[in-house]
C-alpha cells in the first residue's frame, strides 16, 4: 500500500547539517544522538545539496557457449559530493586546505578574524563526518566514520555574481566493521 507520508525530501537540518571531526571522535549511534564538541559545523552548503554515489564494477564470467554464469564484483567506491559556501569560515578552510595549511587569528578591537592559507598541495587527513537532514518531523542522519576530501578538479570563480565556493568530493573508506557509512532515521510518527 502506498503512503505519501513515506516520501521524504533531503532538506538540511536547520542550524547545521554538515559536521566534521577528527578521526578518533566517537560516532553518534542514532539520528538524534547529540554530537560531541569535537564536531565542527561546516556552515552553509550550496543549493544543489548532498549527493551520494555508489559505484560498482563487475566482470562477467561466461561458460563455454556464451551463457553468463556469474558476475564477480571487481571494485566498489562510495563518495559524497557537496559544495561549501562559507568562504569566511576558518573551519571550512581547514576542511579544504588541511589543518596544517590554515592559521586562524581571532578578531581584535581593530581587526576582524584572519584566515591565512599556506597551501603546498598536500592531501587532507581523513575525518569523521555527519550529515543531518530534516523534513517536517522526519529526521535522517548519515554518519561517515572514515571520509577524506579527494576533490580532483578544483575550479573556483571569483566574480560579482557568484559566491566563493568550495566543491567537495568526499571519498568514504570502510571502518573496522567493514562499513562505509551508517544511516539512521526517525519518521516522527508516534503511536500516542
Amino acid at each position: 500500500m502506498t503512503n505519501s507520508k513515506n516520501v521524504v525530501a533531503g532538506r538540511p537540518k536547520p542550524n547545521g547539517a554538515i559536521f566534521r571531526a577528527p578521526l578518533s571522535t566517537a560516532l553518534p549511534t542514532s539520528e538524534s544522538t547529540a554530537l560531541t564538541s569535537g564536531y565542527i559545523g561546516q556552515g552553509y552548503a550550496a543549493e544543489d545539496g548532498l549527493e551520494r554515489a555508489i559505484n560498482k564494477a563487475y566482470e562477467t564470467i561466461r561458460a563455454w557457449g556464451g551463457d553468463e554464469v556469474k558476475r564477480s564484483r571487481t571494485e566498489i567506491g562510495v563518495q559524497l559530493t557537496f559544495t561549501l559556501i562559507e568562504a569566511a569560515n576558518g573551519e571550512v578552510a581547514k576542511t579544504i586546505w588541511g589543518e596544517d595549511a590554515v592559521t586562524i587569528t581571532a578578531a581584535t578591537a581593530s581587526e576582524g578574524t584572519k584566515i591565512a592559507v599556506a597551501y603546498a598541495g598536500e592531501d587532507v587527513d581523513e575525518s569523521v563526518w555527519v550529515f543531518d537532514l530534516k523534513d517536517g518531523r522526519h529526521l535522517r542522519r548519515i554518519v561517515v566514520p572514515r571520509g577524506q576530501v579527494t576533490t580532483e578538479d578544483f575550479t573556483q570563480t571569483f566574480s560579482d555574481s557568484e559566491v566563493i565556493a568550495y566543491p567537495v568530493t568526499l571519498t568514504l573508506f570502510k571502518d573496522e566493521n567493514g562499513n562505509y557509512f551508517y544511516e539512521y532515521s526517525d519518521d516522527g510518527v508516534t503511536t500516542a
